[in-house]
């Protein structure tokens, strides 16, 4: 029982950005940098998510809409019983992107990368790339009467995130291990139901990837995907922290081979 509406009269994402970095090439193919940035976001697009009786519905839709859905969801579904047809319009939910005031949205990122050629022997094919970022952000929420809700970090973004990748390279064999952490970070503000927010919990995923060039022509490859086992951990309620959706795809593996001819 969801009704998706389109806006066309919604305006594009705005922001003044402001953006500073210095970067040291302190070696080949190494890099020390570090970068702040600053966002003022005008223009901000966020869902409204409203629940009640369709024919109270912010899009003007008739109830021929929803009883023509339920005849056709409900096998015993009677269009002129009118309790039937009570049921039908209750409980309905309704989505409607708006743009909102915006926030602001401030952070810093650091990066290194260097490959160990000073090392002495094998140790001299592997290398290191590492970053870390840290955004605070400060956006305002709106509710269905179009006032203000909330004010929350941007949904979509994690405050702290950190990548860490060690590779080997000696122009035959190659292999990496990546690890990518990302904070939790909400979904929705506000969120359904009178919650105050949704979210989605921290994730650590550790990838494996290698190739093997065992002639100019033969390569094969082997990758090991999400090696954690992480599950897709999304809540609902800040305070109660109530499970919405707990998804688990489990480790993936890959073995490939690629001839050139």
């Amino acid at each position: 029982k969801t009704v998706t509406a389109g806006n066309p009269f919604l305006d594009p994402y705005e922001a003044d950005t402001y953006d500073l970095s210095f970067e040291w090439y302190f070696a080949e193919e190494s890099l020390l940098s570090l970068a702040v940035f600053y966002k003022d976001i005008g223009s901000f697009v966020q869902t409204i998510r409203a629940t009640g009786n369709f024919s109270d519905n912010p899009f003007g839709l008739p109830d021929s809409y929803a009883i023509a859905q339920c005849e056709t969801s409900i096998g015993a579904f009677d269009p002129n019983d009118p309790t039937q047809v009570a049921d039908c319009l209750s409980n309905w939910g309704f989505n409607l992107p708006t743009n909102t005031p915006g926030g602001d949205l401030k952070g810093v990122e650091i990066s290194y990368q260097q490959p160990f050629t000073f090392l002495p022997g094998v140790f001299s094919d592997f290398g290191v790339i590492l970053n870390y970022t840290y955004v605070d952000s400060e956006v305002q929420y709106l509710n269905t009467a179009g006032e203000l809700a909330a004010e929350e970090t941007l949904t979509g973004l994690s405050k702290r995130s950190a990548n860490a990748t060690l590779y080997y390279d000696n122009g035959t064999f190659s292999a990496r291990v990546s690890a990518a952490y990302r904070d939790e970070y909400l979904t929705t503000v506000p969120g359904r139901n009178s919650n105050d927010v949704e979210g989605t919990a921290e994730t650590l995923n550790i990838d494996f990837a290698s190739s093997w060039s065992i002639t100019d022509a033969l390569e094969l490859s082997l990758e090991a995907l999400n090696l954690t086992d992480e599950f897709e951990d999304q809540w609902v309620d800040s305070v109660g922290n109530r499970a919405s959706y707990y998804h688990h795809t489990g480790r993936q593996y890959f073995l490939g081979a690629r001839y050139k001819f």
